[in-house]
This record gives structure tokens, C-alpha cells and sequence, in this order.
């Protein structure tokens, strides 16, 4: 077999593997209809930079950071798009009433006052979060002190312990 074909098995192996999880990366970012372009993305920067990846086994990681620097991009394209008025499809929500201005009012009390019992580490990143949630990894692994690649798994166990804490608070189901 030549190696073009061989390499073009191993794209289509590596598409059909990975094209479900970057899906639910890509969908966390409430994408809608851009899930299939942002995807496409994610494939056409594979190719173009498959020449100089040099550890094939970490193909798994490039393709997640990827997709989910591409899924970036495409929120804040979209916000943009809405800043510019791109997006007269879009209504604006009507004012909220005093109901629900006390309702929103207690649930913020409750969801800070459970940010409060976190470990004081989970406590500065989800302040962090809340204020510049634009903030990249590195730029949040710099401002608590930890490497860059911890800071994923650290906000995944940040979060499934707030919500442990809304739960038990009767604020959320356990699930989410």
C-alpha cells in the first residue's frame, strides 16, 4: 500500500475515533449549528499541521486542546456578531420582574455562599472564572501558582464539588 493511502486510512481512523468526543467538546459551548464547521476546523488544522506533530500518541490531547481553542474562537466570533447588531434574528429578553429579581437574588446568595466552603484554591478559580472568564489556561495556571495543565482537572473537581454542595443545599439535582 502507498504511503499516501496509508496516511489517508490513518486520517479516516482518526476521524471516525475522535469525531464523538470533540462533538460533546464542541457542544459544552453551546455551539448549535456551528458544532459541524468549528469540527471542520478542528480536521483542516489536523492536516495542516500533521507534518510537525511529533509524538503521534498524543494526537488525543492536540485534537481536544484544539477543538476547544476552536470552540473559543467561535463564541467570541458569535458575540461579536451579536455586539454588531449581525443578529437582528436575535430578541432581547424582557425586564425581569421583582419575582424574579428575588429569586435570582437568593440563588446568587446561595451559589456564593457554597463557593465560600471550597477549598480556598476552588474558591480563586471560580472568582477567577466569574470575573474574566475569557482567562486561557496558561493565564489561570499563572494567577494560582499550578501548571497550565492542571488547570482542567482542577476545575472539574472545583465543579463537582460545588455541585455536591448546591445538592446538598437543595439548590440543584445531584446530576447537574
Amino acid at each position: 500500500m502507498a504511503s499516501s493511502e496509508q496516511d489517508e486510512q490513518a486520517i479516516g481512523e482518526i476521524v471516525r475515533r475522535f469525531t464523538p468526543p470533540l462533538c460533546a467538546i464542541l457542544r459544552r459551548y453551546r455551539l448549535e449549528t456551528d458544532v459541524d464547521d468549528v469540527l471542520q476546523d478542528v480536521w483542516v488544522l489536523l492536516l495542516e499541521n500533521s507534518p510537525t506533530i511529533q509524538q503521534p500518541e498524543r494526537i488525543a490531547g492536540w485534537l481536544r486542546t484544539t477543538a476547544t481553542r476552536e470552540a473559543v474562537r467561535a463564541v467570541h466570533r458569535r458575540r461579536r456578531e451579536c455586539a454588531a447588531g449581525e443578529r437582528a434574528d436575535e430578541v432581547e429578553a424582557p425586564a425581569a420582574g421583582p419575582d424574579e429579581l428575588v429569586a435570582r437574588r437568593d440563588r446568587d446568595h446561595a451559589l456564593w455562599h457554597a463557593i465560600d466552603r471550597l477549598p480556598e484554591r476552588d474558591r480563586r478559580l471560580v472568582e477567577l472564572l466569574a470575573a474574566e472568564p475569557d482567562l486561557s489556561y496558561n493565564d489561570i495556571g499563572s494567577r494560582l501558582g499550578i501548571y497550565p495543565n492542571s488547570v482542567g482537572q482542577l476545575r472539574t473537581r472545583c465543579l463537582r464539588r460545588l455541585r455536591r454542595l448546591l445538592a446538598a443545599a437543595g439548590i440543584t439535582d445531584a446530576g447537574g
